[in-house]
């Protein structure tokens, strides 16, 4: 059996994150492939008919940039609401969403990101009343 995600930042920094996820909120498909220091999400998983030689659906820049600073603000915050909103609205201030807006021309983009951080183990998703939240997962302790 695979040794869990790891939850050390620096660890979960030298992580792949390719591969197939499912959004948070409405458990879509999505596939990830990194390229060129950024994060690309294609809609749907990667064994059915898919494009990856065109644009993704969606594109975060700066893989390790935004994976460090959005990990210190949900440590600083204690918990963050997702908040995902269309791409063409404006998304509520202090959600992962308005954080996100500032790596991506996309929207929706907090219900790509999380998937990306639970892997890495470094965050949890919870429901609290109707509204997703992320918080930080405890660093596992070396062994």
């Amino acid at each position: 059996m695979p040794d869990p995600a790891p939850t050390d930042l620096e660890q979960a920094l030298k992580t792949r994150l390719d591969g197939d996820y499912v959004t948070c909120g409405l458990k879509k498909p999505f596939y990830v492939l990194e390229r060129d220091g950024d994060i690309h999400c294609f809609v749907g998983f990667r064994n059915k008919t898919r494009d990856f030689d065109n644009e993704a659906n969606v594109v975060l820049w700066e893989r390790e940039r935004l994976i460090r600073e959005a990990v210190a603000m949900i440590e600083r915050l204690g918990e963050v609401r997702l908040g995902p909103c269309r791409e063409e609205s404006i998304p509520e201030p202090d959600t992962l969403e308005e954080f996100l807006r500032s790596f991506s021309i996309h929207g929706n983009l907090a219900s790509y990101f999380p998937p990306v951080l639970e892997k890495l183990g470094l965050v949890e998703v919870y429901k609290k009343g109707r509204a997703l939240y992320v918080r930080r997962k405890a660093a596992t302790p070396a062994t």
